[in-house]
C-alpha cells in the first residue's frame, strides 16, 4: 500500500468529504446517548500543508485555501471552517484536519472512536497524534477486517466514515461486499462513504449495488467539478450515506451549488 493522503490533504475532495463528516457528526449531538466512530481509512489526523510532500502536488490551493477566502460561504459549512481554523494559531493556514481530528473535535466524555490505518509509518504517527486520548483507540489493521470486528457497537449509535484510497482495482466490490456483511450485523448504524468519481459507469454499477442492500434509507451527494470525458482524471466525488439523518439531504443539496461553482474547472457548470 503506498497511498499517502498528504498529497491531496486539503483538496477540493476533503472539503466536501469533512463538511458532510461535520454534518453527520452535529446530528449525534441532538441527544446525550453515547455513540462511537469508525474511521476505517484514518490517515495521520493533521497534515502540514506546507510540507514538501503537500506542495508538491499543491492541491490545497484550490481546496481549503479558496474556501478560506470566500465572505459568502453556507451557514451549514462554518462549523467544519472553525475547526481549521483552530488548528492555526494565526491566520496563516498551516495544519490541515483529517478525519480523526474532526471527529475527535465531536466526541464527548461518553463516546468513543476507532481509527484504523495499515500504512505503517502513517499509522506510528497516527499513533503519536492521539495517544492522550483515551476515547480514541487505534488499530493497525486492513479496513475490512476491522469493519467485520468491530461492528456491531455497544452504544447501539454510530457512524462508520469508509473513504478508501482506491489504488486497487476491486474496490468497489469489496467495499460493497463490506457493506453487505456490516449491515447485516450492525443495520441501525449510519454509513458514510467517500468515492472519486472517474468513470462515470463503474460509479453507476456501484450505485446499483447500493441500492440492491437492506437498508431503509439511501442518500447520494455528489460533486462534479469537471467534464467526464476522461475517465482517468480525478473529475468529482461522492459521498453514498446508508441511514441518513432527518435533513441532512437538504443541508447538502443547498451547499452543494456552492461547492460547485467555487471548484468548477470548466467553464460550463457540471
Amino acid at each position: 500500500m503506498n497511498y499517502r493522503h498528504i498529497h491531496h490533504a486539503g483538496n477540493f475532495a476533503d472539503v466536501f468529504k469533512h463538511w458532510i463528516l461535520t454534518l453527520l457528526l452535529q446530528h449525534f449531538h441532538q441527544k446525550d446517548k453515547p455513540f462511537a466512530v469508525l474511521d476505517t481509512h484514518a490517515g495521520i489526523g493533521f497534515y502540514d500543508l506546507h510540507s514538501a510532500l503537500a506542495e508538491k502536488t499543491n492541491e490545497a490551493s484550490d481546496g481549503i485555501f479558496k474556501l478560506l477566502t470566500q465572505t459568502d460561504v453556507p451557514e451549514s459549512m462554518h462549523a467544519y471552517i472553525d475547526i481549521v481554523k483552530m488548528l492555526n494559531t494565526t491566520n496563516k493556514l498551516s495544519r490541515y484536519p483529517g478525519s480523526p481530528a474532526i471527529i475527535q473535535h465531536y466526541l464527548r466524555e461518553q463516546d468513543d472512536c476507532h481509527v484504523c490505518e495499515l500504512h505503517d509509518d502513517d499509522f506510528q504517527t497516527l499513533k503519536s497524534n492521539f495517544f492522550h486520548d483515551k476515547r480514541i483507540h487505534m488499530h493497525h489493521t486492513d479496513a475490512y477486517q476491522a469493519i467485520n470486528a468491530l461492528l456491531p457497537f455497544k452504544q447501539k449509535r454510530g457512524l462508520i466514515l469508509i473513504d478508501p484510497p482506491f489504488e486497487q482495482k476491486n474496490e468497489f466490490a469489496a467495499l460493497s461486499k463490506s457493506l453487505q456483511n456490516a449491515l447485516h450485523k450492525f443495520r441501525q448504524g449510519i454509513y458514510a462513504i467517500w468515492y472519486p468519481i472517474k468513470d462515470y459507469e463503474i460509479v453507476q454499477a456501484f450505485y446499483q449495488t447500493l441500492n440492491s442492500l437492506d437498508h431503509d434509507e439511501l442518500f447520494i451527494a455528489e460533486l462534479i467539478i469537471d467534464n467526464l470525458s476522461n475517465p482517468l482524471r480525478l473529475n468529482g466525488c461522492g459521498m453514498a450515506i446508508i441511514n441518513p439523518p432527518w435533513q441532512l439531504a437538504c443541508e447538502v443539496n443547498d451547499g452543494l451549488p456552492y461547492l460547485r461553482d467555487l471548484f468548477c474547472r470548466t467553464s460550463g457548470k457540471t
